[in-house]
Parts: structure tokens; sequence; C-alpha cells
């Protein structure tokens, strides 16, 4: 499976450059009936400079002029501007290819503003669609995010009400920690993507955080190998695994333990997971076992959609144990 994931990465990364070595390749590709053998070369060349004109339009279109509409007035400004980049797109042309003006009735057409635009349309409306998916993409993805945190502090909450009930003396170091994970939740998540040490170092505070609450109850094994800040990931991404494993690896069982692994090897993030379960659960299905919870259904779907082919997840489950085996390409 991680091979096909290797294969999709180099066809997602390749495509694009395909597309548009294939476009450049266009005018190499006719034939120019009629056209005066002379004159060829400069047409070649002159239709490649245009293309490369269109490619520069789609990039400039999607990154600079697509976002003027989000301002006040947005949608005149873009009418504007798309107005004055299809202008310079025709003028350019014009300028480019000076063979079809010295040389109309020797089987060259003259040149239309009608040549211009046709192509200028279908790039913009090839721009607009990419930015309206990744746009959606977008807001799916702060969504998700905006979830995970209320779901989280839901959990954490939960743990303090019991401390405070059972435990009152470590009420003070639970909520230096739960300040912690607040700090980083409300600040260091917004960044973007952030270090796999930090969090790492998010994770580790959770762990204790919840051992303050199960003390010598539960035993939590954390393995770390090659963690450092060369790498960046996702924030809070693999902190449902873990939260997945306290809320179904404890219950039932007299002696749960959880084992968290989490290592780097070259370019790859393992992480793995595994806590007890009871014989006995009230789940109705296979499927609800694997994706109870909002916790583990958004990192699901976060992970589809930022590193779609480019992790593996796999759930193993058995009588006595749940595991979660996560690998992604950094």
């Amino acid at each position: 499976m991680m091979r096909n994931s290797k294969y999709w990465r180099l066809i997602s990364t390749t495509a694009p450059l395909l597309i548009w070595l294939l476009i450049l390749c266009l005018p190499f590709l006719s034939r120019f009936g009629g056209a005066p053998p002379e004159f060829r070369n400069d047409m070649l060349k002159n239709m490649f400079l245009s293309n490369v004109l269109l490619i520069i339009i789609f990039y400039v279109h999607s990154f600079v002029i697509y976002p003027v509409r989000e301002k006040r007035h947005g949608m005149y400004f873009y009418v504007l501007l798309l107005i004055i980049t299809l202008l310079l797109f025709i003028l350019a042309n014009h300028f480019l290819h000076p063979e079809m003006r010295r040389f109309p009735g020797r089987g060259i057409p003259p040149p239309r503003p009608l040549m211009s635009i046709l192509p200028f349309t279908f790039v913009i409306v090839v721009s607009f669609c990419y930015r309206l998916y990744m746009d959606k993409v977008k807001t799916e993805l702060e969504f998700l995010s905006s979830q995970i945190s209320p779901h989280f502090m839901f959990n954490v909450l939960n743990t303090l009400v019991y401390m405070s009930r059972k435990k009152p003396e470590l009420i003070e170091p639970s909520l230096i920690s739960l300040s912690q994970l607040m700090r980083y939740m409300l600040y260091d998540s917004d960044e973007g993507k952030i270090t796999l040490a930090e969090e790492v170092e998010y994770l580790k505070n959770y762990i204790n955080l919840q051992l303050l609450r199960f003390g010598d109850d539960i035993q939590v094994n954390l393995y770390l190998t090659g963690i450092t800040d060369k790498y960046t990931i996702e924030p809070m991404l693999l902190i449902p695994f873990v939260e997945n494993a306290f809320k179904h690896g404890i219950g039932m069982l007299p002696d749960p333990i959880i084992d968290v692994s989490v290592k780097v090897e070259g370019n790859k993030l393992y992480m793995e997971v595994m806590n007890g379960i009871a014989p006995v659960r009230s789940w109705p299905s296979t499927s609800d076992k694997k994706d109870s919870g909002i916790g583990m259904v958004n990192v699901r779907r976060r992970l589809a959609l930022i590193y779609r082919r480019n992790h593996v997840l796999k759930i193993e489950e058995t009588e006595n144990t749940y595991t979660a085996k996560l690998q992604i390409n950094l």
C-alpha cells in the first residue's frame, strides 16, 4: 500500500508539470499549413512565448487577482484586474506576432482579439475552479481544527472534575499542565504546521495530565526515537490516537497498559498506539469500533485532506488489544 502511495505522490507532483510541458509543446506539434517556411521558426517561438504568458496568467490569477475578491468592493477590483490582464495579454500577442501583420496575403491570417480571448478565458476558468477547490479544502480543514479543540477540552475538563473530587491535592499541577496545553491550542496551532518536536511535547503534556488522574492505576510506556525540529506536522494530529487509547483502554481492565511509540526514520514518521480492550463492550459493529468518538473521525478526515496518499493508517484489533498504526511521509 505504501508503494502505491509513493507512486501516487510522484504522479501528483509531476502531473501538473507534464500538463504545462504539453501546453508549451503544442506550437511544435502544429503544421502551420500555408504559412511561408521562412516564418515558421518565428511563429513557433512566438506561440511558445504566448503559452508561457498563459501559464504566468494562471498563477497570477490564482494567487494575486483571485484573493482580491475577499476585500471590500473586491468584485469590482477583481473584474477590473481581469480586464486589464486581458488587454495586456492581447497587446502582448499583438507584438509577439509581427509576421501575421506584415504578410496578411501569404496564407497567414491576421491577428484577431478572439485568438487571445479564447485561451485567456479558458485559463481563467481553470484557475478559478482550482481556487474554489482549494478554498473548499481550506474551509473544511479550518472547521475540523476548530472542532477538535472543544472536543479535547471537554475530555480534559472531565479529568479535572474527577480530580477535584478524588484527588484535590493534584488540582494545581493539573491546571499548570492544562494551561500549557491551552497555550499550544490557542497560539502554536494557529501558525499552520509546527515542528514535530513541539507536537510530541504536547503529547507528553497530555499523557502527564492523564497520569495525574489515574496514577498507579494505569501504565503508560512512551517510546520516542529520532524526534527533531527538522520536520513539521499538522498541529494536534497525533493526540487523538492517545486520547482514544485512554478513553477505551482503561474501563473494565484490571491492569491497563498503553504503549505509545513515535519515531522518525528517513523522512517518514511512524506512530503506533496500543491499548488493551475489555472482552465485552457495547459497540454494535466493527466500523463503530474503529471510528468511535469525534476525535478519530476528525483525524481520519484531516489525514485524508492534508496528507492524502502520503499516509497509511491501519487499525488492528484482536480479542484483547486495539492498535492504531500511522505512517506519514513528512
